[in-house]
């Protein structure tokens, strides 16, 4: 019985990140908002991984993930929730993704807004990793816009 437990206690020690695929890695990345851990969301994206924003005057406000991963060092566990669904992965080749994410994003429980991401991974030596994310907020209001979205998107 000894033997038997030895290599499922080595399979549950591999890497966090191992076999994961682009859409687990943006769950996890708001599994670590939703923590208030910072560090797992670095964990997640290669160094210097740009955060944008489209602006709903068409501009970009520019950012990255380290300046959201260092806010989210201030909160408390549960305080931010960026709840996505019908997540999608548009393009995937063996070393890189694309990945669509629409939310609802909350603060202590209430709702701050609602939009799309769009998250761009490349796969290295370590696994995949996020290279770049841009987000567009919506002015819709945000129970109609996740009911649409799911209601758009939902597997046939």
């Amino acid at each position: 019985m000894k033997w038997i437990a030895l290599p499922i206690a080595l399979a549950l020690a591999s890497p966090v990140y191992a076999g994961e695929t682009p859409h687990t890695i943006v769950v996890k990345l708001f599994d670590a908002m939703r923590a208030g851990d910072g560090d797992a969301i670095r964990a997640l994206v290669l160094p210097d991984a740009r955060l944008d924003r489209l602006q709903p005057d068409g501009t970009i406000g520019q950012g990255t993930f380290e300046q959201w991963a260092s806010w989210v060092d201030t909160l408390e566990s549960g305080a931010a929730d960026e709840q996505i669904f019908s997540v999608q992965t548009l393009s995937l080749s063996a070393e890189l993704a694309t990945v669509w994410a629409p939310f609802v994003v909350s603060l202590n429980g209430d709702v701050k807004g609602c939009g799309v991401n769009q998250f761009t991974l490349a796969k290295s030596n370590d696994g995949w990793r996020i290279l770049y994310g841009i987000d567009m907020p919506t002015k819709e209001d945000c129970g109609a816009y996740r009911a649409r979205m799911e209601a758009d998107h939902a597997v046939q």
